[in-house]
């Protein structure tokens, strides 16, 4: 007489079973965690540009003069150029704007508007987004340059950086 088996799964089919499925879900959350620092990205690309436009549109109505350097902050008096008159939110959770306008020491002016990952105070760990900008430091930024040689810092320009619209867009990067 012939012995029937019975229907069902072994042991190391299910543990094999076990380890693809918690393999793809490891895949998807590294993927998903991309795509969610890609997402940031482009809206912050998307927030500069916009305040490129409004710092331009402030200039042309007061005689071509560009508003005055702040210190990772925003200059007032651009609200009423912006979309719904007021500042966009930041990306990340520490993230600041910040409007950069100074002269280099070959003497050109420079005017750019940039986001900072992290404010002066925060800690270092703040400061980077290990998808995207690992290499980050807190004086790294992701910046819009308007006018002349844009730097990502202007008292640390070896800092690493991301420019929206330079070429190469990484800026110093990591060697």
């Amino acid at each position: 007489m012939r012995k029937s088996r019975r229907g069902g799964f072994t042991l190391p089919e299910l543990l094999i079973t076990m380890a693809i499925f918690l393999i793809l879900i490891a895949l998807s959350i590294v993927g998903m965690t991309k795509l969610r620092s890609r997402s940031k990205l482009t809206r912050i690309t998307e927030e500069l540009n916009g305040i490129a436009t409004a710092v331009t549109q402030y200039a042309e109505d007061n005689n071509y003069a560009y508003p005055a350097d702040t210190s990772r902050s925003v200059p007032p008096g651009l609200e009423k150029y912006l979309a719904g008159g007021k500042w966009p939110t930041s990306v990340w959770p520490e993230g600041v704007f910040d409007w950069d306008s100074w002269v280099n020491g070959s003497n050109q002016q420079i005017y750019q508007m940039s986001y900072r990952l992290c404010d002066i105070s925060d800690p270092i760990a703040s400061c980077s987004d290990p998808q995207l900008f690992p290499h980050f430091t807190r004086n790294s930024s992701i910046y819009y340059c308007i006018s002349g040689p844009c730097v990502p810092h202007r008292d640390y320009p070896t800092d690493p950086g991301y420019c929206v619209n330079c070429k190469p867009k990484e800026i110093n990067p990591p060697v």
